[in-house]
């Protein structure tokens, strides 16, 4: 792997600090998303992480990742998350210490399940950048700023 780095021009380590995380709006106004690890931030080849945080009552839209998968580390509040054929046909709970595993193409919603707290996760896809492919019929989040989860 250090052949790898070393023809990208990456570092074989970095560390990346809360000030050099790319902050903004996630999927909708209700989820703020701090990008820690990604191709622009880190140079990552492989590799996306971030810090999800959901309002109370928040919500994603109908969606799924293509090819990348995600696992999700429940910090602080607690997550309802629905998937299926519409995304919508199963459901589970899962709360502070939990870790939520998204396979690859799994069209899915998450859901902040608290109308009073905050939701926050740290979450990490086998991908350089964010990744989402819409299937709820709306628009296809290309002005989604500045990434769509």
């Amino acid at each position: 792997m250090a052949g790898v780095a070393g023809r990208l021009g990456l570092t074989m380590a970095q560390r990346i600090t809360p000030a050099e995380f790319r902050t903004g709006t996630g999927q909708n106004p209700d989820m703020e998303r701090s990008i820690a690890i990604s191709a622009p931030t880190a140079g990552s080849v492989r590799l996306y992480s971030s810090i999800v945080t959901t309002a109370p009552g928040g919500k994603t839209r109908v969606h799924h990742h293509g090819e990348c998968e995600t696992s999700i580390y429940i910090v602080s509040g607690s997550a309802r998350y629905t998937w299926g054929p519409t995304g919508l046909e199963h459901e589970m709970a899962a709360s502070a210490g939990d870790f939520v595993y998204i396979p690859a193409g799994e069209i899915h919603v998450e859901e902040n399940a608290s109308g009073q707290e905050p939701l926050v996760v740290v979450l990490t896809r086998n991908c350089p950048d964010s990744h989402v492919v819409y299937v709820d019929g709306g628009p296809d989040g290309s002005a989604d700023v500045p990434a769509p989860c």
